[in-house]
C-alpha cells in the first residue's frame, strides 16, 4: 500500500522501535491464516474523482451503500468468502459518516485531558514507544443485515447486506497501558468514563466530531485487548480505517471504535457526543420514529445502548442465484458466524425443514482463545448435504449458539435503527427452467443493479434471466408478504393471540402453502429430508408445508 499513499510508510515503519518483533508476530499470523492481499487495488477508485476522498486507494468492486460519498461499503459476500479468515484493508467493510480525513503520521497527535495526572498531547512517534500487542479481531457494523429490516419498514439507517463484518490482525498499544502512562486517576476521584473523539469537521451533525464514551471497566479490562491501533495486517492503517491511529475494542460493534483518534478525556460523567447518544441503539418495536424515542426519554437510557455485538451467522455458499446441477451427489453449504463480548460460537446448525430438525455444521476455528478463554473473531462453517435433499426442501436456514445456549431468533424483530438484526439466515431453492439444476435465492443483495454481480466475473455458474440475475432477493421479491408478517403495528391493531402474524410468517417460509387458509393445508410441496443429529438415524421424508411437517414428525416418533 505504501506506493500510493501520501506518506512514505516504509520509512515510518522503520522508526517504530519494536517493528521487527511486530512484523515477526504478524507474519506468523498471516502464514497460519493464509492471508491473501487484495491484488486488484492499484490506487484510488475513479468513482471518487469529484469527492474529497479522491486520493484514497479503494477497490472498485466494493458495494457503495450511500451513493458515491460518503464511503459506506461492504465487499461482495463471495469475494469476502474467497479471501478466507483475514480480510485485506481494501475489502474490509467501511462506515464513514463524512469525508476520509487526510492526516499525517508526523504531525498528528492525541490530546489527553481530564482526570489524569499527566495531561499531554502525545505524538505518534511517542505513542509507538509504548509496549504493543498484535491480535486478530473481527469488526462488525451494528447495521449488518439491515436491509432485511428496511424491507419490513424503512428505519433511519441505510441498507447493509450480510458482508458488514471483516477480520484483520490489529497492532497497537493496550489502552490500559496508555491510561496508566498518562496517570488515570482512581475511581474514588471520579475517573469513571473515558471519552474519545475523531477530528473536527469529520461529520455533519452535533459539534462536527464523531465520539464515543466508554466505562473505565471496559477500557482497563485485562481480559479484553482494547487498544489504540496503528497497524492492520502488518501495514500502517489504511486511511478508511483510521490512519494514523484508532480505538479498537474487541467484541464491540464498529460504531463504538473511534477512527482518526484525536482527543481523549477522562471524566466523572458519561460523554454526550451527538453520535454517542443518538446512534447505536436498539429500541422496542413500537418506537417507530425519533420523535417517539424522544417522547419516551430513552435516548440516554443505557438499557437500549449497543456495545458488545450479538450472535449472528450468514450463508455465503451457495452464492445468490448460483446454479448447482442435479447430477451432483452432495453440495457443501457454508458461511460465517460470530459473537460478542469474547463469547465463543459453540454450535452452528442448518435446517432443511423450517427448524423441525437440524444438521450440525463443522466449525472452522482460526484464532486460539486468549489466556482468559476469550474469542474475538468470526468462525467459518460448512455442512455437506445431498443435492436431492436441497432440491426437495424449498428453503434452508442457519443459526448459531454460544456457550450459554443462547441462539439466534427464528424471526426478525423490527427496530427503528435496524441494528443487531440476527434472525435465522434463510436461502430459498428453485428449479432452473429447462435445466436439470437448482438455483439459490438469498434474502437480500446490495449491489446497484441486477447486472452487477462479482460472481459472474469469478466463473461461478449463475442463473440469469435476460442477462440479469433472476431475483433481487426473496425478501424483496416477496416484500408485501414480508412486511405484512413483521411490520410494527399500532397497539390497537395487534392480534390478541398473534395467530394471524404466525400464519403470515409460516406462509412466507412455505410459499406452496396458502397464506390465508391454514385450516385446509394444500398438497405437499415435495419431500424434505429430516436430518437427525444422532448417529445411525435414517433420513425420512417430510412434507413441504408446516402441517405436513408436523404430521411427518409424529410418524417418525411413532416408528
Amino acid at each position: 500500500m505504501a506506493n500510493y499513499v501520501t506518506e512514505d510508510h516504509a520509512a515510518i515503519l522503520r522508526t517504530i522501535p519494536n517493528i521487527a518483533k511486530i512484523e515477526q508476530e504478524v507474519d506468523a499470523f498471516k502464514k497460519e491464516f493464509s492471508y491473501a492481499p487484495d491484488a486488484e487495488v492499484k490506487g484510488p477508485d475513479a468513482k471518487d474523482k469529484d469527492t474529497p476522498d479522491a486520493w484514497v486507494p479503494r477497490n472498485e468492486w466494493m458495494n457503495r451503500l450511500t451513493g458515491i460519498h460518503p464511503f459506506n461499503v461492504e465487499a461482495p459476500v463471495s469475494l469476502l468468502r474467497q479471501h478466507g479468515f483475514l480480510t485485506p484493508p481494501t475489502l474490509h467493510y467501511v462506515r464513514n459518516h463524512g469525508l476520509c480525513p487526510s492526516l499525517s503520521w508526523h504531525t498528528h497527535s492525541i490530546d489527553v485531558s481530564g482526570l489524569v495526572n499527566r495531561p499531554m498531547r502525545i505524538s505518534m512517534a511517542e505513542l509507538v514507544k509504548l509496549p504493543t500487542v498484535s491480535v486478530p479481531v473481527t469488526l462488525q457494523c451494528a447495521g449488518n443485515r439491515r436491509k432485511e429490516q428496511n424491507l419490513i419498514q424503512k428505519g433511519i439507517g441505510f441498507n447493509w447486506g450480510c458482508a458488514a463484518a471483516s477480520t484483520s490482525i490489529w497492532t497497537g498499544v493496550l489502552l490500559s497501558v496508555f491510561l496508566e502512562h498518562v496517570g488515570i486517576k482512581a475511581k474514588e476521584q471520579g475517573a469513571h468514563w473515558i471519552n474519545f473523539w475523531g477530528p473536527e469537521g469529520e461529520v455533519p451533525q452535533g459539534d462536527g466530531t464523531y465520539g464515543a464514551s466508554h466505562a473505565r471497566e471496559v477500557c482497563m479490562d485485562p481480559t479484553r485487548p482494547v487498544m489504540l491501533a496503528f497497524m492492520m495486517n502488518g501495514e500502517l492503517l489504511h486511511p478508511d480505517h483510521g490512519y494514523p491511529v484508532r480505538l479498537l475494542i474487541p467484541g464491540y460493534i464498529g460504531g463504538r471504535m473511534i477512527k482518526w483518534l484525536t482527543r481523549i478525556s477522562v471524566t466523572e460523567a458519561e460523554g454526550e457526543n451527538h453520535y454517542h447518544v443518538y446512534d447505536n441503539r436498539v429500541f422496542p418495536k413500537h418506537i417507530t420514529s425519533k420523535d417517539e424515542a424522544t417522547k419516551h426519554k430513552i435516548w440516554t437510557d443505557p438499557a437500549y445502548t449497543i456495545n458488545d455485538r450479538n450472535l449472528n451467522s450468514a450463508i455465503w455458499s451457495p452464492a445468490h442465484c448460483q446454479k448447482v446441477s442435479l447430477s451432483e451427489e452432495t453440495y457443501t453449504i457454508g458461511g460465517y458466524a460470530y459473537n460478542g463480548a469474547g463469547r465463543p460460537v459453540f454450535r452452528v446448525e442448518v435446517t432443511l425443514n423450517d427448524g423441525h430438525t437440524w444438521q450440525p455444521a463443522a466449525i472452522h476455528r482460526f484464532e486460539k482463545p486468549t489466556q482468559h478463554g476469550r474469542s474475538y473473531c468470526w468462525v467459518h462453517w460448512t455442512v455437506e448435504v445431498p443435492v436431492k435433499s436441497i432440491q426437495d426442501c424449498g428453503e434452508f436456514a442457519v443459526r448459531c449458539w454460544d456457550d450459554s445456549q443462547n441462539c439466534q431468533p427464528e424471526k426478525p424483530t423490527w427496530n427503528l435503527m435496524g441494528m443487531m438484526n440476527n434472525p435465522w439466515f434463510r436461502v430459498k431453492v428453485h428449479a432452473v427452467p429447462g435445466e436439470s439444476a437448482i438455483w439459490f435465492e438469498h434474502p437480500t443483495r446490495v449491489e446497484p443493479n441486477l447486472k452487477h454481480h462479482w460472481d459472474l466475473t469469478a466463473g461461478v455458474s449463475i442463473h440469469t434471466v435476460d442477462d440479469k440475475l433472476a431475483s433481487p432477493g426473496w425478501q424483496e421479491r416477496l416484500q408485501k408478504e414480508y412486511k405484512d408478517a413483521y411490520a410494527p403495528l399500532p397497539l390497537e391493531e395487534l392480534p390478541l393471540d398473534g395467530e394471524e402474524h404466525g400464519r403470515k410468517s409460516y406462509g412466507l417460509r412455505n410459499e406452496g402453502c396458502a397464506l390465508s387458509q391454514p385450516a385446509a393445508p394444500p398438497a405437499p410441496a415435495g419431500p424434505i429430508v429430516a436430518y437427525q443429529s444422532s448417529a445411525g438415524r435414517e433420513a425420512g421424508p417430510l412434507a413441504g408445508c408446516v402441517a405436513d411437517c408436523l404430521r411427518g414428525l409424529a410418524s417418525l416418533l411413532q416408528a
